[in-house]
Parts: structure tokens; sequence; C-alpha cells
């Protein structure tokens, strides 16, 4: 569900808000009266950063809401705001295994989760297989290429040879027959 209006008084207590950024997304969960508690994590300039209490308008950014819904959240919302009031100024921010996804997967369902690191890992994956079937098929090319360049060493140095043989032939012939 995508949040147009960034107005506070329409937004659900507890909700997972996403802001997404060239790259990633960061995440918070909305805790009312226009406060989003987030992991601040490298938002200041890659500064780290604890768990911060900040405004919508701040943690938005100028930038279109997204609201991440849940089928069976384990927690209901004062749970999930009393959970992320628990953790408020930690400062243990990882990119890979606690960042502003983490908290508020954890905050809702009780486990920490971040599909958007497992994205990131499955498209690095991906990359590494390219890279190394172009490793290979660059290995290939080459030796294709080497190959290639030696026949044609090989077939150059056999027409030379085929030259200077008709050459010499040519030569005992026009001596044997001089023209008249």
């Amino acid at each position: 569900m995508e949040y147009a209006d960034k107005t506070f008084h329409s937004l659900p207590d507890r909700a997972h808000l996403i802001v997404k950024n060239f790259g990633y997304s960061h995440h918070g969960i909305y805790v009312g009266k226009g406060r989003v508690i987030h992991y601040s994590g490298f938002a200041h300039f890659f500064k780290k950063r604890p768990i911060e209490i900040t405004t919508l308008d701040k943690f938005a950014r100028n930038k279109k809401i997204i609201i991440r819904l849940y089928d069976q959240p384990k927690f209901k919302s004062r749970h999930v705001v009393r959970r992320m009031r628990s953790r408020m100024h930690e400062n243990n921010y990882h990119l890979i295994v606690n960042n502003c996804e983490h908290l508020c997967s954890w905050a809702i369902t009780g486990v920490e989760s971040s599909p958007q690191v497992v994205k990131m890992m499955h498209r690095l994956t991906t990359i590494g297989y390219v890279s190394s079937i172009m490793t290979y098929m660059n290995g290939l090319f080459l030796t294709l290429a080497t190959t290639c360049f030696a026949l044609v060493l090989y077939i150059k140095m056999k027409l030379r040879e085929r030259a200077k043989m008709d050459l010499t032939t040519y030569l005992s012939l026009r001596e044997q027959h001089p023209k008249k």
C-alpha cells in the first residue's frame, strides 16, 4: 500500500514505513504525532548513528512513503512502539545483519529480517556466476583466438614456402624456355 500525502493524522500507529532511495530503501516505525523511530545508521553522511526518533518529514526527506503491511503481525500497535522504544539509542548498526529493516521487522514480527539484504545477496551471487561464466568464456575466447592466430601464422608460413617453391619452379622453367 502506498501512502501519498505525508500528513501524520491518517498514518496508523506501528506502521512500518519505507522510503525508497537510489539503490536501497530506508525503514522506520511510525509512533504517532508525526514521529518515526528508525535506525539512522549511515543516514547522516556515513557517520554511524543510533536508533533515534525523528519527524516524519526528516525521515521521508521529501520522498513518497510506502507502508509495509503484515498478514499476521506478532505484536500489536502499542507493543510495537514499546519494542522500538526499548532499543532507543542502541548504536550497533550493521548494513548486513542489523539495519533499519531488521529493526522494524523485529518490532512487528519478533524476527529480524531484511528482504533487501537477501535480494542484494542474490544479485551479488548472480553477478558472481555471470562473472565466472564470462571469465570462462573469456578464457575460451582467448584459447580460440590464440588457436586462430597460430593457424593464420601456419597458413601464411605454408603459403610463403609454397610461393618460394613456385618462384623457384618458375625461375627454373624460365631458364629452360627463354622467351624469343
